[in-house]
């Protein structure tokens, strides 16, 4: 956990190009390894470019400085294209660390991680215990009502009306499991703070490991931005 917030950090903050092309690097070779396999790296790649090639546009287009091609019907500038270059790839960075890092920890500790924090960190139960319960069946309602669609043909006519379909199940799906939560909350509360508890009783020799490897991280950082 320490590691993992560590290279979060450092994915943010990070202000130097070999470094985030490094971590990078990492990150990826990490989520093929802990995935077995590159079918999570695709899709990711697929959802980044909907966030990454906006972002180029935008400050290609609306960033004043020196034209890359002058006379041009659309004026695109050099700074722009650098700085838009740099903020998606320190976005696509970011997106993979934490999606690593979303990896690394199992249910226990990401339970343990948000019942921690400060103020609402105790009101984020119900949300925790319905989203435990509610996430595996919007899923397959969402896959089913996919499925269907693609089934027909893949009409556009057709997809509003799966698409609400899927958003009235899913509703209704949740409305069952928010009065079943309401009608066990006693021992469904008792579930998760327990296994919060055993999650945190942490062994010496990882902790140690993790607060060596999160030292050494922050070395090669600060080394590298001196």
């Amino acid at each position: 956990m320490f590691l993992g917030i560590t290279l979060l950090l450092t994915a943010a903050l990070n202000s130097l190009f070999y470094i985030a092309v490094i971590q990078l690097s990492v990150s990826i070779s990490l989520l093929i390894i802990i995935t077995s396999g590159g079918e999570v790296f695709r899709k990711s790649s697929l959802l980044l470019g909907w966030l990454v090639i906006p972002i180029l546009i935008l400050h290609a287009l609306f960033t004043p400085g020196e034209l890359l091609v002058k006379q041009a019907a659309v004026s695109v500038s050099v700074e722009g294209l650098q700085l838009g270059g740099w903020f998606a790839f320190h976005l696509i960075v970011i997106f993979f660390t934490a999606l690593v890092f979303s990896r690394l920890l199992n249910r226990e500790e990401w339970i343990n991680l948000i019942l921690r924090m400060p103020q609402w960190g105790e009101r984020a139960i119900p949300y925790l215990l319905l989203l435990e319960t509610g996430l595996k069946k919007n899923r397959n309602v969402v896959k089913q009502e996919c499925d269907n669609w693609c089934s027909s043909g893949k009409k556009l006519s057709r997809l509003p009306i799966h698409i609400t379909t899927a958003l009235t199940e899913t509703l209704n799906e949740n409305k069952k499991d928010a009065y079943e939560l309401w009608q066990n909350w006693d021992h469904r509360v008792a579930s998760i703070t327990e296994d919060s508890n055993s999650a945190m009783q942490i062994e010496p020799i990882p902790t140690a490991v993790a607060v060596i490897a999160t030292i050494v991280v922050w070395v090669i950082y600060l080394t590298g931005g001196m």
